[in-house]
Formats: structure tokens, sequence, C-alpha cells
């Protein structure tokens, strides 16, 4: 049963009289730039192959994307919100259990309220401290530091206040968005804020994930490529719609704990 949808808006902008000096017909103007998007006569709602149909198979590749992260981090087979119990995620269901289960460490960062000035830092040093020694030990270009658009706000600030070093500045002076914690890449995960405030109907939730890039598996009954590339596309002449559908299992699950650490 589907759940939710999409919408795609007009936008506007105000424009002033400008001369290029040139003339065009009227009808030819707008019979080119507005007619061409559809197609003609019986197949005027037909839009599998227009430019509408490609807005339309982007947007919904797009949505798909989105969940597939959304589930992989926030699924809860338990809830009973349907956007979200499909399967089971990584923050709402596994990594609370290994807390629990004494099996990963654990940073709390404060949520609930905003990150204070310098806490940005502390907490990435306290998570990556905190670690099993199994993690420590592996390069830093094969970890991750994944963390919620909060926390990278957070420590991007403590390093702009406290001068930032050499990488500080650079990403200031040259407008490079990326940013490292020791050597570890810091990577933002700007829709955890909003994922974690919808489900738990609050705010400032400072999620930090750090483990290897290889330690997270999803895995999917499609062979190649991605699902949300997998799209069946068709118009229906009875009722003159146009449908899409994509069909595809998904599960998502961790391989070693002794190679994560987090903070929430």
């Amino acid at each position: 049963k589907p759940v939710g949808n999409f919408n795609i808006y007009e936008r506007s902008v105000e424009v002033e009289h400008l001369s290029a000096d040139t003339e065009q017909c009227w009808d030819e103007f707008k019979d080119t730039i507005i007619e061409e998007l559809f197609n003609r006569g019986v197949r005027f709602p037909d839009m599998t192959d227009t430019l509408l149909g490609d807005i339309l198979r982007t947007r919904a590749q797009e949505a798909v994307q989105r969940d597939i992260t959304r589930l992989a981090y926030f699924g809860d087979q338990s809830s009973s919100n349907k956007e979200y119990n499909a399967i089971d995620g990584l923050w709402q269901v596994f990594y609370p259990e290994l807390v629990a289960d004494g099996l990963i460490p654990r940073t709390m960062t404060g949520s609930g309220s905003a990150i204070s000035s310098g806490n940005g830092i502390d907490i990435l040093k306290d998570v990556t401290e905190q670690a099993d020694i199994r993690l420590k030990k592996i390069p830093n270009n094969l970890k991750v530091l994944n963390v919620s658009g909060s926390v990278w706000e957070a420590y991007r600030t403590d390093l702009e206040n406290n001068g930032g070093g050499d990488g500080g500045r650079m990403m200031l002076i040259d407008g490079a968005e990326t940013l490292y914690f020791r050597g570890i890449l810091v990577n933002p995960m700007w829709d955890w804020n909003i994922y974690k405030d919808e489900i738990d109907s609050t705010t400032n939730n400072h999620l930090v994930e750090y483990t290897t890039r290889l330690n997270k598996v999803m895995a999917s009954d499609i062979a190649t490529g991605s699902p949300e590339a997998q799209w069946k596309v068709w118009y229906n002449e009875e009722d003159e719609k146009m449908k899409m559908k994509t069909r595809f299992k998904m599960g998502v699950n961790f391989i070693h704990p002794s190679l994560i650490s987090v903070g929430y």
C-alpha cells in the first residue's frame, strides 16, 4: 500500500523587459516552447516519451533513492508508521540493541539541545577515542565519520572559531565543503536530522556513526544496477494514465560490531 507522495511545483521568476532586437512569430513561439512538451492527438495524455515524462521518472528515482537511505538507517518493523516499518534500520533498531548489549560504545552527544561552542570537536574526539582497538588500527582512508548535519555544522564552526589549522583555512579560502577529523573523512548526512526528528517528534538529534566503509551491507535481489533505477513505465490507454512501478527486496545489516562506534 503506497504511502506519501511528491509534488511538481511551478516556479516563477520576476523579470524585466530587455531588448535583443529580434523577431519571431508568436504562434511559432507558443507552439514550440510549450506544445513540444506534449504528445499529439489521442496520445496527448501519454507522457512516456516526453520531457515531462522524463521529469516524472527522475523525481520518482530520486524519491526511491532517498527512501533507501531513510529505511536503511531509520526503518523499524515494530513501528505503526507505514513510512518506516518496511525493514529494520541501523539507527532505529540495530545500534540501540548493540549499545544495550554492550557490544559497541556510545557517546552522549547532548541530543535535544543545540551543540555548544567547542563541543563539535569534543563529540568527534569522544566517538573516535572510545572505539575498539580493531577499528582504530584500520587505515584512516578506509574509515568514515558519518554525522548528522547538526554535528557537521558544529564541527565546522569550531574549526572556524579556532583558526581551523591548514585544512580549515583551505576550506574557507577555496570553498571546499570537505572536512576531516584526525585524517578521517567527516561526511554530513543532512537527512538524518529530518528523519530522526520526525520519528521522535523532537529536534536537535546529534548522530555520529564511526565505522569502515565496508562494514555495512544492503542486500537486494536486483543483480545489476541500483534499485532506484529499476522501473517499469507504461501508459494505460483505458484510463489515460501514465504509470510507473518498481519492485525489489531490500535489507540492511552490519558485519563486525567491533568496527562500530556511535554517538547520539
